[in-house]
C-alpha cells in the first residue's frame, strides 16, 4: 500500500497516528505529495490524504484510511 499525504493537510495527522499504530502489520509507502498534486487519476481536483492499495484502488477518506491500517 502506498500513502500519500501533504504537509499542512488537516487530515494527515490521524492517518499518520493510525500509520504508525498499524507498523509492522502490512507494508506501507509513505509519499509526501504537494497540495496541488493530483495522485488520484479520476479525480479532478487534488486531494490528500489517499491509500493506494495493493489492487490499485484508491482510499480518500481520512476516517476510511484510518479504518483501513487498523486491520
Amino acid at each position: 500500500m502506498r500513502l500519500f499525504l501533504s504537509e499542512g493537510s488537516p487530515g494527515s495527522l490521524p492517518v499518520l497516528a493510525a500509520a504508525g499504530r498499524a507498523r509492522g502489520r502490512a507494508e506501507l509507502l509513505i509519499s509526501t505529495v504537494g497540495p496541488e498534486d493530483c495522485v488520484v487519476p479520476f479525480l479532478t481536483q487534488p486531494k490528500v490524504p489517499v491509500l493506494q492499495l495493493d489492487s490499485g484502488n484508491y482510499l480518500f477518506s481520512t476516517s476510511a484510511i484510518c479504518r483501513r491500517q487498523n486491520l
